[in-house]
């Protein structure tokens, strides 16, 4: 396992090479900037969520991945409930402290625009304290599942969705992206492609042998990154992993929208965490309850507000860790478990 694990290393390091082959003459000096310019620069990258546990990002950076496409949020197929990655803020943190570019990506089951704009808001708030350089995409999938809640949207209702999630993020000033497989998209199969072409995006397509023994991928429509496949082995992460050649890139790094910073997440907030979702109102049973940004104590600055008893709030999830997910005026919080009490 090692030795395949070094391959993929040498494998992935040729590979940057080859893109820098294939990038402008000159490769441009990184710099932090409020707007960084795209170039006509191809990059590679890794797209992460909870499925991959605890991220070692020195290793990863170390591999030669040039960005990662974070995933900051889900929407539940079943009961519609709007979650929060567990690891989105550490993958975030983490990946802009070693220099590796960053975007993000939310999936959603949204079924009216009243629960798209949600989900593209808590996107765009949650972000807003980081350095994200690369598009913000909208994933949306296993809608054919008679299980899910979108099952009965058709192809205009779903676009449509799509379109407002994107540009309520291009409103809050960042690259918006589409994100489906290519057998959604080929001959609008489930998505209006002359509607949403005028986005930037980005197509999934496993092919036998991914790039760059296969240079380029079969989907006929314009596209500008490639998931090319889902069993990438790079160092830092456990088990497979995404991998996505975009062909753009970035002359340099940008600030955060909101310049007031993100609490410090550490490792252990982010690790082993597993939340049940629930779909409940709670009050505390103590007085000064402090619902925090952070499963976490470790820190004042997460706190965002106190709440008392009488003070009702939406829970979503209880983890494994002690905390509760929760949800006040549209932001996802953390409080401690043994202090909260079901509103019958």
């Amino acid at each position: 396992m090692k030795d395949t694990r070094h391959r993929w290393i040498a494998g992935i390091q040729a590979m940057v090479m080859a893109l820098m082959i294939m990038a402008a003459a000159f490769v441009p000096q990184m710099k932090v900037s409020a707007a960084p310019v795209e170039v006509a620069q191809a990059a590679l990258g890794i797209d992460v969520s909870r499925y991959q546990g605890q991220i070692n990002w020195d290793l990863v950076a170390a591999s030669g991945v040039q960005f990662a496409m974070i995933r900051v949020g889900y929407r539940t197929q079943a009961t519609g409930l709007l979650c929060e990655d567990p690891y989105a803020r550490y993958n975030l943190q983490e990946a802009q402290r070693v220099g590796i570019k960053v975007g993000a990506y939310f999936f959603s089951t949204a079924v009216n625009e009243a629960e798209v704009v949600e989900e593209a808001t808590f996107t765009a708030n949650l972000i807003d304290k980081y350095k994200i350089t690369f598009p913000v995409a909208y994933d949306c999938e296993g809608f054919k599942s008679t299980t899910s809640r979108q099952y009965i949207l058709g192809t205009a209702v779903r676009t449509a969705l799509a379109v407002r999630f994107l540009d309520t993020i291009a409103a809050r000033g960042y690259t918006p992206m589409f994100y489906a497989s290519k057998n959604d998209m080929t001959d609008n199969a489930y998505w209006d492609m002359s509607i949403l072409n005028k986005y930037k995006v980005w197509v999934a397509r496993y092919t036998e042998q991914p790039f760059p023994i296969t240079p380029a991928c079969d989907y006929a429509g314009v596209h500008a990154m490639w998931q090319y496949t889902s069993k990438a082995a790079i160092a830092g992460i456990n088990g497979n992993v995404d991998m996505n050649v975009a062909y753009f890139n970035y002359d340099g790094i940008a600030e955060p929208k909101d310049p007031s910073g993100a609490p410090i997440v550490t490792a252990d907030v982010a690790a082993n965490v597993q939340y049940t979702d629930v779909n409940e109102v709670v009050t505390p049973n103590t007085a000064n309850l402090n619902l925090r940004t952070v499963p976490s104590t470790a820190s004042d600055a997460t706190i965002v507000v106190p709440i008392n008893p009488g003070d009702m709030i939406f829970r979503t999830g209880v983890g494994n860790n002690g905390w509760s997910r929760v949800v006040l005026n549209g932001q996802t919080l953390y409080a401690y478990t043994a202090y909260l009490q079901k509103v019958m």
